[in-house]
């Protein structure tokens, strides 16, 4: 039996979107929390050059180390959400396709993790660093929304990694259909009594 003529069991779509809905997240988050860095180290070293923070100051040192080990605390706790949401990402689209994330989810993938590391790597100036960062983004999302397009197509499901939406029917309000003993004890009440 071909993979082909195998629907996807529905727990295996439903954990697809739910990681393809993570990467994107956490990558937003950490994206957010790049450009914050980073317009935080330009405001910071402009305003040392013109003289207006003095840096031997204890108060400004404290505050400084304050603010980028919360930067550096967020931007763990992103990375490291990132890395298990992709992973499981990667796995759920192998159960509900054949070729799993595909050439553009790989490839995205591999461009991300050689542009940030990069970024980090090699002795780049602030902006560019982050600009590789902003670059291995985009090749992110754009692998992850690729890949979830394709594997809509091949699903025949366009809810496919958006947000679940629970519509309620009159039959959620039947009690006789989800209990019978609650149903008649509704109708027992709600008759008067002579």
């Amino acid at each position: 039996m071909s993979f082909e003529n195998m629907a996807p069991h529905q727990g295996n779509l439903e954990t697809f979107g739910l990681a393809t809905r993570r990467v994107i997240r956490f990558s937003i988050g950490f994206l957010v929390i790049v450009l914050i860095t980073a317009g935080f180290v330009l405001a910071g070293t402009n305003a040392v050059q013109r003289g207006t923070v003095d840096l031997s100051y204890p108060g400004t040192q404290a505050g400084l180390v304050l603010a980028m080990s919360a930067l550096g605390l967020l931007t763990w706790v992103c990375l490291v959400g990132l890395l298990i949401s992709t992973i499981v990402w990667i796995v759920s689209a192998h159960k509900v396709s054949p070729t799993g994330p595909g050439a553009a989810g790989y490839g995205g993938l591999f461009a991300t993790l050689m542009l940030f590391s990069l970024s980090y790597l090699l002795p780049l100036t602030l902006l560019a660093g982050a600009g590789l960062r902003l670059l291995g983004w985009a090749a992110l999302i754009a692998g992850v929304v690729l890949t979830r397009a394709r594997i809509r197509r091949e699903t025949g499901r366009p809810d496919l990694g958006g947000r679940p939406r629970t519509i309620l029917s009159s039959d959620d309000w039947d009690a006789s259909k989800w209990d019978p003993e609650v149903h008649r004890d509704i109708e027992r009440r709600g008759r008067p009594t002579d």
